[in-house]
């Protein structure tokens, strides 16, 4: 038998644990643990899969920090347990989440929860997706919140940190990210975010999105391209010859994507830095002057590419783009002029990367006289990039 225990929050040690020691023949536990029992073997989530597998007739008990369920290697070793039909057994203990949202008066039911443990970028799905989201936290958090928050002011949102849950110096306060990254936190930590605004509708009209005449894709024409991109959440986009921004606005709003945006017209990019604001974009990265040079310097591998701009330089780098690619990768073009599409396909013919092109037309009626008003043709090109079998 397998038994998972909690240890609780505070120090690394069994001191919150209400169970019998004695009755195990093994007892695994985090390096960081202090405990004087003997038959104790410290070692990470590999050391003791291998161990559990090799001693199926022992009492074995496995001990993590704050709850066994709650973003621990518990979960991976239950996954093995589940898998190998091997009996367990789950002992509980309070988790930092549990015990944050108690302190706060929050229902669980309208908090996201992410965890930047490790970890080198945000989870768009529950970030900021509900009236909260609670992070665990370690010491990068604060500048790695600062950057995927850029385009948010002070006011969008409130932050409670909490700070050595279990510890006798245990503390709650109200910060902002400034003060975090001033005066960083004290580990371990975690924080409570709460969103104090509302969404807007996940596909922008027009007049919500800032942009010259002309220099934005039309609703419909920014449907079918966000479809053909097939996005999926927390996935990179570059959106080159960004315009208006309108593709990574919505991008992020309908599918919660990461976006890296170029646009060389400083008016235009104006336009774009108000508009993530005003649509609470996260985890957006804008770059101001030639795309064709810019993105060379940009180190990100994207899984997707939209190409709504840029001249003919960025055209006549379609192959470039196309090695920037991830494997398994798309790239979308939208093109209004046959010179430009020429060019495109010229360009992607030579480099003998396959390509489909879709042409898209709308007309519309006018209630009062029900005159027709063609919109220009859309031309699209969209290369999938293959995935090496090597």
């Amino acid at each position: 038998m397998v038994t998972i225990a909690g240890s609780g929050m505070g120090a690394y040690n069994f001191n919150n644990i209400t169970i019998d020691f004695s009755k195990f023949d093994m007892i695994f536990c985090d390096k960081n643990y202090e405990t004087n029992l003997e038959n104790v073997t410290k070692g990470g989530f590999k050391v003791v899969k291998e161990a559990i597998l090799e001693n199926l007739d022992k009492e074995i008990l496995y001990i993590v920090s704050g709850s066994p369920t709650f973003f621990s290697g518990a979960i991976l070793i239950l996954n093995v347990l589940k898998r190998e039909g091997i009996a367990f057994k789950i002992i509980d203990n309070t988790s930092s989440l549990n015990y944050m949202l108690a302190h706060e008066g929050v229902s669980l039911v309208k908090t996201g929860i992410v965890t930047l443990h490790g970890k080198s970028g945000v989870d768009l799905e529950s970030f900021l997706t509900k009236e909260y989201t609670f992070i665990i936290c370690d010491d990068s958090t604060p500048q790695l919140l600062s950057d995927a928050m850029a385009h948010l002011s002070e006011d969008d949102v409130s932050i409670t940190l909490g700070e050595q849950f279990g510890y006798q110096d245990e503390s709650f306060s109200e910060v902002t990210l400034v003060d975090m990254l001033v005066n960083p936190p004290k580990m371990p930590y975690s924080l409570l975010i709460k969103r104090d605004y509302n969404p807007l509708p996940n596909i922008s009209s027009e007049d919500t999105i800032e942009h010259e005449n002309g220099m934005i894709t039309k609703s419909y024409k920014r449907h079918i391209s966000l479809q053909n991109l097939e996005l999926q959440p927390n996935m990179l986009l570059w959106d080159v010859g960004a315009g208006s921004g309108s593709v990574s606005i919505d991008g992020y709003k309908r599918y919660k994507i990461r976006s890296v945006l170029f646009e060389k017209n400083l008016k235009r990019s104006a336009m774009i830095k108000n508009s993530l604001k005003k649509h609470k974009i996260i985890d957006a990265k804008l770059y101001e002057g030639e795309a064709s040079e810019l993105y060379k310097e940009e180190i990100s591998r994207p899984e997707r590419i939209f190409v709504g701009g840029g001249g003919t330089k960025v055209i006549a780098e379609l192959d470039y783009l196309y090695e920037r690619l991830a494997e398994g990768g798309i790239m979308v073009a939208n093109f209004v002029t046959l010179t430009n599409l020429t060019q495109a396909i010229t360009v992607l013919k030579e480099a003998a990367i396959a390509f489909e092109i879709k042409s898209v037309s709308l007309t519309t009626y006018k209630m009062s006289l029900l005159m027709p008003e063609p919109e220009r043709v859309m031309h699209q090109i969209i290369i999938k990039k293959e995935v090496s079998n090597a």
